[in-house]
């Protein structure tokens, strides 16, 4: 096993609609750590013609949709699927230089101790809010983050013992944006093992856009919110890969395709 297996574990998701693009790109990547693709309803024929490309296949059923299973795989299993001291996720329509890994190695030898690093900022800063007797009993402590920056969910570097180490704190911060509206359970836990009954007679606050945590989307949202929110702010950064790394918006790409 070379060493970059043993560095890093690289999930990926797709469905159909990006084979073409996984093709090239997992080409890219597969030298440099173990691949682990996450189906969201690839074919068998598609899965022939990414045959040899990835070394573990997942097949999350969190949601129907697409972009929500992935969403929520990267929520829900990330986090205790990786064993190598980092993991990257990415999205499937990103494009990669070949020296991509130049990238995460500078990074890291720039900043050792971070937690969670990323090319490019989110346009929006990260502001929430989550306060109340049933904050303060499941994680310990209420959230407040104001004005954080945010690395986008495109391309990013996790430490995996950090994540690993507070992952139900994750998976609760998650559940009281995903499955609360205005302070009452819309949801199901997804965690029930971890909800008393003397739970229910709790306050809850949000204050900030949770709205779109039910979706749910922002699991990039979410991870950057938990690093703040666990006074590892200064372990976050945004670092330039001078071009190495591309991640479009669907408004970007639709720019350039005029």
């Amino acid at each position: 096993m070379s060493d970059y297996k043993r560095r890093f574990d690289i999930f990926i998701c797709g469905g159909s609609q990006h084979v073409a693009m996984l093709q090239p790109l997992l080409a890219k990547l597969q030298p440099f750590g173990t691949i682990h693709l996450a189906s969201s309803f690839l074919t068998d024929d598609d899965l022939r013609q990414l045959h040899g490309r990835f070394d573990v296949l997942h097949t999350p059923r969190h949601s129907p949709d697409g972009y929500s299973n992935f969403e929520l795989f990267s929520i829900r299993d990330i986090n205790r699927l990786a064993t190598a001291p980092y993991f990257v996720k990415l999205d499937a329509d990103i494009e990669l230089d070949d020296d991509w890994i130049a990238y995460v190695e500078e990074c890291l030898a720039a900043s050792p101790d971070a937690v969670l690093f990323g090319p490019r900022q989110g346009n929006r800063e990260v502001t929430m809010e989550l306060s109340g007797g049933m904050v303060r009993e499941l994680l310990g402590q209420e959230i407040r983050v104001a004005g954080a920056p945010k690395v986008i969910g495109g391309f990013y570097v996790g430490k995996t013992n950090f994540f690993r180490d507070n992952a139900r704190f994750m998976e609760l911060a998650h559940e009281l944006l995903w499955c609360f509206k205005d302070g009452v359970r819309c949801r199901p836990s997804p965690y029930p093992q971890h909800w008393p009954a003397r739970l229910r007679r709790k306050s809850l606050r949000i204050i900030g856009d949770a709205e779109p945590f039910r979706a749910p989307g922002n699991e990039d949202t979410l991870r950057s919110l938990v690093v703040h929110a666990l006074g590892a702010g200064d372990r976050l950064h945004v670092f330039d890969s001078m071009g190495r790394i591309r991640i479009y918006r669907a408004s970007e790409r639709h720019a350039q395709a005029r």
